[in-house]
Protein backbone atom coordinates (compact mmCIF):
# COMPACT_ATOMS: atom_id res chain seq x y z
CA UNK A 1 0.00 0.00 0.00
CA UNK A 2 2.32 2.53 1.29
CA UNK A 3 4.99 1.68 -2.25
CA UNK A 4 1.77 1.95 -3.96
CA UNK A 5 1.18 5.63 -2.80
CA UNK A 6 4.95 6.65 -3.34
CA UNK A 7 4.42 5.60 -6.91
CA UNK A 8 1.34 7.52 -6.95
CA UNK A 9 3.35 10.69 -5.22
CA UNK A 10 6.28 10.56 -7.76
CA UNK A 11 3.67 10.73 -10.77
CA UNK A 12 1.81 13.86 -9.10
CA UNK A 13 5.30 15.63 -8.77
CA UNK A 14 6.48 14.44 -12.49
CA UNK A 15 3.60 15.35 -13.94
CA UNK A 16 3.54 18.96 -12.05
CA UNK A 17 7.14 19.80 -13.24
CA UNK A 18 6.59 18.61 -16.82
CA UNK A 19 3.40 21.45 -16.55
CA UNK A 20 6.00 24.31 -14.80
CA UNK A 21 8.37 22.96 -17.55
CA UNK A 22 5.46 23.24 -20.38
CA UNK A 23 4.25 26.99 -18.84
CA UNK A 24 7.55 28.16 -18.41
CA UNK A 25 8.87 27.28 -22.17
CA UNK A 26 5.23 29.27 -23.14
CA UNK A 27 6.00 32.45 -21.24
CA UNK A 28 9.44 32.52 -22.77
CA UNK A 29 7.83 32.27 -26.42
CA UNK A 30 5.71 35.45 -25.16
CA UNK A 31 9.02 37.08 -24.58
CA UNK A 32 10.81 36.16 -27.41
CA UNK A 33 7.91 36.79 -29.52
CA UNK A 34 7.97 40.17 -27.97
CA UNK A 35 11.63 41.12 -28.21
CA UNK A 36 11.78 39.97 -32.11
CA UNK A 37 9.06 42.44 -32.65
CA UNK A 38 11.18 44.98 -30.68
CA UNK A 39 14.25 44.15 -32.88
CA UNK A 40 12.06 44.64 -36.12
CA UNK A 41 10.64 48.09 -34.69
CA UNK A 42 13.33 49.98 -37.02
CA UNK A 43 13.87 47.93 -40.05
CA UNK A 44 10.55 46.66 -41.10
CA UNK A 45 6.90 48.40 -39.30
CA UNK A 46 4.69 45.50 -40.93
CA UNK A 47 6.84 42.64 -39.62
CA UNK A 48 6.91 44.04 -36.33
CA UNK A 49 3.53 44.48 -36.30
CA UNK A 50 2.78 41.00 -36.95
CA UNK A 51 5.37 40.00 -34.05
CA UNK A 52 3.77 41.76 -31.76
CA UNK A 53 0.29 40.29 -32.45
CA UNK A 54 1.65 36.62 -32.27
CA UNK A 55 3.08 37.77 -28.96
CA UNK A 56 -0.41 38.38 -27.91
CA UNK A 57 -1.83 35.67 -29.58
CA UNK A 58 1.08 33.60 -27.79
CA UNK A 59 0.21 34.69 -24.42
CA UNK A 60 -3.84 34.71 -24.88
CA UNK A 61 -3.45 31.02 -24.71
CA UNK A 62 -1.95 30.77 -21.24
CA UNK A 63 -4.45 30.60 -18.49
CA UNK A 64 -1.53 31.93 -15.81
CA UNK A 65 1.23 34.17 -17.54
CA UNK A 66 4.46 35.19 -15.30
CA UNK A 67 5.16 38.51 -14.80
CA UNK A 68 7.28 39.34 -17.84
CA UNK A 69 5.39 36.95 -20.53
CA UNK A 70 2.16 39.63 -18.87
CA UNK A 71 4.36 42.71 -19.31
CA UNK A 72 5.54 41.51 -22.82
CA UNK A 73 1.75 40.78 -23.81
CA UNK A 74 0.95 44.74 -22.27
CA UNK A 75 3.67 46.32 -23.86
CA UNK A 76 2.65 44.83 -27.55
CA UNK A 77 -1.07 45.52 -26.63
CA UNK A 78 0.30 49.43 -26.38
CA UNK A 79 2.14 48.95 -29.88
CA UNK A 80 -0.06 47.21 -32.17
CA UNK A 81 -2.46 50.42 -32.57
CA UNK A 82 0.52 52.30 -33.35
CA UNK A 83 1.94 51.01 -35.67
CA UNK A 84 -0.85 50.13 -37.98
CA UNK A 85 -1.12 54.04 -37.72
CA UNK A 86 2.27 54.61 -38.77
CA UNK A 87 1.65 52.10 -41.52
CA UNK A 88 -1.35 54.15 -42.76
CA UNK A 89 0.77 57.42 -42.60
CA UNK A 90 3.17 55.71 -44.83
CA UNK A 91 0.80 54.85 -47.04
CA UNK A 92 -0.73 57.71 -47.14
CA UNK A 93 2.33 59.22 -48.30
CA UNK A 94 2.64 57.16 -51.21
CA UNK A 95 -0.36 57.96 -52.20
CA UNK A 96 -1.63 54.14 -51.47
CA UNK A 97 -4.54 55.45 -50.52
CA UNK A 98 -6.40 52.31 -50.52
CA UNK A 99 -3.74 50.48 -48.25
CA UNK A 100 -4.19 53.76 -46.00
CA UNK A 101 -7.84 53.26 -45.35
CA UNK A 102 -7.03 49.71 -44.70
CA UNK A 103 -4.98 50.64 -41.96
CA UNK A 104 -6.33 53.20 -40.59
CA UNK A 105 -9.51 51.00 -39.76
CA UNK A 106 -7.11 48.49 -38.19
CA UNK A 107 -6.05 50.77 -35.92
CA UNK A 108 -9.47 51.81 -34.97
CA UNK A 109 -10.02 48.19 -34.72
CA UNK A 110 -7.01 47.65 -32.28
CA UNK A 111 -7.16 50.96 -30.63
CA UNK A 112 -10.41 49.86 -29.43
CA UNK A 113 -9.07 46.47 -28.62
CA UNK A 114 -6.98 47.60 -26.49
CA UNK A 115 -7.51 50.60 -24.65
CA UNK A 116 -6.16 53.33 -27.34
CA UNK A 117 -9.35 55.15 -28.37
CA UNK A 118 -7.90 58.56 -28.51
CA UNK A 119 -5.99 56.98 -31.94
CA UNK A 120 -9.06 54.93 -32.62
CA UNK A 121 -11.14 58.12 -33.09
CA UNK A 122 -8.60 59.79 -34.71
CA UNK A 123 -7.83 57.28 -36.78
CA UNK A 124 -11.76 57.24 -38.11
CA UNK A 125 -12.12 60.83 -38.57
CA UNK A 126 -9.10 60.87 -41.40
CA UNK A 127 -10.63 58.05 -43.25
CA UNK A 128 -12.94 60.01 -44.83
CA UNK A 129 -10.49 63.03 -45.61
CA UNK A 130 -8.51 60.12 -47.45
CA UNK A 131 -11.25 59.35 -49.43
CA UNK A 132 -11.31 62.39 -50.39
CA UNK A 133 -7.39 63.25 -51.36
CA UNK A 134 -8.32 60.00 -53.25
CA UNK A 135 -11.04 61.45 -55.21
CA UNK A 136 -9.24 64.31 -55.68
CA UNK A 137 -6.49 61.95 -57.78
CA UNK A 138 -8.72 60.44 -59.37
CA UNK A 139 -10.31 63.86 -60.78
CA UNK A 140 -6.80 65.01 -61.82
CA UNK A 141 -6.94 61.61 -64.01
CA UNK A 142 -10.33 62.07 -65.55
CA UNK A 143 -11.17 59.29 -64.05
CA UNK A 144 -14.84 61.22 -63.18
CA UNK A 145 -16.70 58.35 -62.97
CA UNK A 146 -14.17 56.42 -60.22
CA UNK A 147 -13.94 59.99 -58.58
CA UNK A 148 -17.63 60.09 -57.94
CA UNK A 149 -17.95 56.75 -56.47
CA UNK A 150 -14.84 57.13 -54.05
CA UNK A 151 -16.16 60.78 -52.89
CA UNK A 152 -19.48 58.68 -52.18
CA UNK A 153 -17.71 56.34 -49.65
CA UNK A 154 -15.74 59.23 -47.96
CA UNK A 155 -19.35 60.95 -47.41
CA UNK A 156 -21.04 57.40 -46.29
CA UNK A 157 -18.72 57.97 -43.26
CA UNK A 158 -18.90 61.33 -42.93
CA UNK A 159 -21.93 62.93 -44.51
CA UNK A 160 -20.55 66.47 -43.34
CA UNK A 161 -16.93 66.29 -45.12
CA UNK A 162 -17.62 69.97 -47.34
CA UNK A 163 -14.40 69.70 -49.32
CA UNK A 164 -15.54 66.09 -50.60
CA UNK A 165 -19.02 68.12 -51.71
CA UNK A 166 -17.16 70.42 -53.46
CA UNK A 167 -15.00 67.82 -55.01
CA UNK A 168 -18.09 66.06 -56.04
CA UNK A 169 -19.51 69.51 -57.88
CA UNK A 170 -15.84 69.61 -59.91
CA UNK A 171 -16.60 66.42 -60.96
CA UNK A 172 -19.94 67.08 -62.38
CA UNK A 173 -18.89 70.44 -64.05
CA UNK A 174 -16.44 68.34 -66.13
CA UNK A 175 -19.17 65.93 -66.90
CA UNK A 176 -21.59 69.18 -67.49
CA UNK A 177 -24.55 67.88 -64.99
CA UNK A 178 -24.94 71.34 -64.29
CA UNK A 179 -28.10 70.74 -61.49
CA UNK A 180 -25.97 68.08 -60.03
CA UNK A 181 -23.15 70.43 -59.92
CA UNK A 182 -25.00 73.11 -58.42
CA UNK A 183 -26.66 70.75 -55.47
CA UNK A 184 -23.35 69.75 -54.51
CA UNK A 185 -21.56 72.98 -54.67
CA UNK A 186 -24.52 74.40 -52.27
CA UNK A 187 -24.20 71.40 -50.18
CA UNK A 188 -20.31 72.13 -49.72
CA UNK A 189 -21.47 75.87 -49.15
CA UNK A 190 -24.00 75.25 -46.37
CA UNK A 191 -22.14 72.44 -44.78
CA UNK A 192 -18.65 74.68 -44.90
CA UNK A 193 -20.41 77.59 -43.20
CA UNK A 194 -22.24 75.28 -40.16
CA UNK A 195 -19.24 73.87 -39.19
CA UNK A 196 -16.65 76.88 -40.27
CA UNK A 197 -14.82 75.60 -42.42
CA UNK A 198 -13.45 78.75 -44.40
CA UNK A 199 -11.65 77.16 -46.61
CA UNK A 200 -13.85 75.63 -48.32
CA UNK A 201 -16.63 77.70 -47.99
CA UNK A 202 -14.20 80.06 -50.46
CA UNK A 203 -13.44 78.05 -52.65
CA UNK A 204 -17.05 76.68 -53.43
CA UNK A 205 -18.30 80.07 -53.58
CA UNK A 206 -15.44 81.08 -55.85
CA UNK A 207 -15.49 78.20 -57.88
CA UNK A 208 -19.49 79.04 -58.26
CA UNK A 209 -19.05 82.71 -58.91
CA UNK A 210 -16.85 82.42 -61.31
CA UNK A 211 -18.84 79.64 -63.09
CA UNK A 212 -22.01 81.55 -63.42
CA UNK A 213 -20.18 84.95 -64.82
CA UNK A 214 -18.33 82.78 -66.93
CA UNK A 215 -21.75 81.80 -68.18
CA UNK A 216 -23.09 84.91 -68.23
CA UNK A 217 -20.34 86.09 -70.38
CA UNK A 218 -21.06 83.36 -72.75
CA UNK A 219 -25.30 83.99 -72.45
CA UNK A 220 -24.02 87.44 -73.61
CA UNK A 221 -21.94 86.54 -76.45
CA UNK A 222 -25.10 84.19 -77.74
CA UNK A 223 -27.48 86.84 -77.08
CA UNK A 224 -29.43 84.93 -74.62
CA UNK A 225 -30.03 87.89 -72.35
CA UNK A 226 -32.64 85.98 -70.14
CA UNK A 227 -29.60 83.57 -69.58
CA UNK A 228 -27.19 85.79 -68.99
CA UNK A 229 -29.39 87.75 -66.21
CA UNK A 230 -30.11 84.41 -64.57
CA UNK A 231 -26.29 83.61 -64.29
CA UNK A 232 -25.43 87.16 -63.44
CA UNK A 233 -27.81 87.17 -60.16
CA UNK A 234 -26.93 84.38 -59.45
CA UNK A 235 -23.04 85.33 -59.59
CA UNK A 236 -23.83 87.88 -57.41
CA UNK A 237 -26.09 85.39 -55.00
CA UNK A 238 -22.09 83.60 -54.56
CA UNK A 239 -20.83 86.91 -53.56
CA UNK A 240 -19.54 88.27 -57.03
CA UNK A 241 -19.48 92.12 -55.85
CA UNK A 242 -16.95 92.86 -58.53
CA UNK A 243 -17.96 95.66 -60.73
CA UNK A 244 -18.10 93.81 -64.41
CA UNK A 245 -21.18 91.95 -62.92
CA UNK A 246 -23.25 94.76 -62.40
CA UNK A 247 -22.05 96.67 -65.27
CA UNK A 248 -23.24 93.80 -67.79
CA UNK A 249 -26.42 93.64 -65.79
CA UNK A 250 -27.40 97.37 -66.54
CA UNK A 251 -26.62 97.16 -69.88
CA UNK A 252 -28.87 94.22 -70.08
CA UNK A 253 -31.71 95.92 -68.31
CA UNK A 254 -31.19 98.87 -70.72
CA UNK A 255 -31.75 96.20 -73.31
CA UNK A 256 -34.92 95.16 -71.80
CA UNK A 257 -36.12 98.86 -70.98
CA UNK A 258 -35.83 98.25 -67.22
CA UNK A 259 -34.23 101.93 -66.71
CA UNK A 260 -34.25 102.15 -62.63
CA UNK A 261 -32.93 98.67 -62.38
CA UNK A 262 -29.96 99.32 -65.05
CA UNK A 263 -29.54 102.65 -63.76
CA UNK A 264 -29.00 101.34 -59.57
CA UNK A 265 -26.89 98.33 -61.10
CA UNK A 266 -24.61 101.19 -63.06
CA UNK A 267 -24.60 103.18 -60.20
CA UNK A 268 -23.22 100.47 -57.94
CA UNK A 269 -20.44 99.33 -60.85
CA UNK A 270 -19.17 102.63 -60.25
CA UNK A 271 -19.05 102.92 -56.82
CA UNK A 272 -17.11 99.48 -56.77
CA UNK A 273 -14.95 100.06 -59.26
CA UNK A 274 -11.86 102.10 -57.88
CA UNK A 275 -9.90 103.18 -61.11
CA UNK A 276 -9.69 106.67 -62.94
CA UNK A 277 -11.85 108.17 -64.58
CA UNK A 278 -10.54 106.20 -67.87
CA UNK A 279 -11.49 102.93 -66.73
CA UNK A 280 -14.69 104.44 -65.56
CA UNK A 281 -15.42 105.89 -69.24
CA UNK A 282 -17.46 102.79 -70.06
CA UNK A 283 -20.08 103.08 -67.00
CA UNK A 284 -20.09 106.78 -67.98
CA UNK A 285 -20.91 106.16 -71.89
CA UNK A 286 -23.84 103.42 -70.76
CA UNK A 287 -25.08 105.33 -68.17
CA UNK A 288 -25.21 108.44 -70.25
CA UNK A 289 -27.47 106.33 -72.71
CA UNK A 290 -29.54 105.03 -69.39
CA UNK A 291 -30.30 109.00 -68.75
CA UNK A 292 -30.78 109.26 -72.84
CA UNK A 293 -33.67 106.80 -72.92
CA UNK A 294 -35.21 108.03 -69.97
CA UNK A 295 -35.21 111.88 -71.04
CA UNK A 296 -32.85 113.44 -68.43
CA UNK A 297 -30.80 115.47 -70.61
CA UNK A 298 -28.74 117.23 -68.17
CA UNK A 299 -27.84 114.21 -66.22
CA UNK A 300 -27.35 112.36 -70.05
CA UNK A 301 -25.01 115.41 -70.82
CA UNK A 302 -22.95 115.52 -67.50
CA UNK A 303 -22.50 111.32 -68.04
CA UNK A 304 -21.30 111.67 -71.36
CA UNK A 305 -18.96 114.15 -70.75
CA UNK A 306 -17.12 111.85 -68.24
CA UNK A 307 -17.10 109.30 -71.25
CA UNK A 308 -14.97 111.18 -73.44
CA UNK A 309 -12.11 108.84 -73.05
CA UNK A 310 -10.74 106.07 -75.26
CA UNK A 311 -12.32 104.05 -76.86
CA UNK A 312 -15.52 105.80 -75.96
CA UNK A 313 -14.12 109.45 -76.65
CA UNK A 314 -15.96 109.58 -80.44
CA UNK A 315 -19.10 107.96 -79.31
CA UNK A 316 -19.75 110.17 -76.60
CA UNK A 317 -18.92 113.16 -78.39
CA UNK A 318 -21.41 113.16 -81.22
CA UNK A 319 -24.05 111.91 -78.51
CA UNK A 320 -23.05 115.98 -76.68
CA UNK A 321 -22.91 117.78 -79.78
CA UNK A 322 -25.44 115.94 -82.58
CA UNK A 323 -27.60 113.86 -80.57
CA UNK A 324 -28.13 115.97 -76.69
CA UNK A 325 -26.69 118.82 -78.42
CA UNK A 326 -25.39 119.31 -74.91
CA UNK A 327 -25.16 123.06 -73.48
CA UNK A 328 -27.88 124.48 -76.08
Amino acid sequence: MIKGMKISVITVILFMSAMAVASSQTDKDVIDSYNKAVQLLKSDTKASVAAFEKCVSLADEIEELGDKAAESRKLAQDQIPKLYYKLAVEAYKKRDYQGAIDNFRKTSETGKKYGNTALARKSESLIPKIYYAWGKQEYAKKNFDKALQIFDEGLGINPNLASAWLGKALVYDKMKQEDKMKDAADKAIEIASNINDRKTLNAAQKFMRNYTYNHAVLAIQGNKTDEALKYLQSSIAYGNNSPDVYYELAKIYTTKERYNEALRNINKAITLDKGNEIVKARYYYTLGKIYKKTGKKEEACSAFKKALHPPYEESAKYEIENVLKCGK
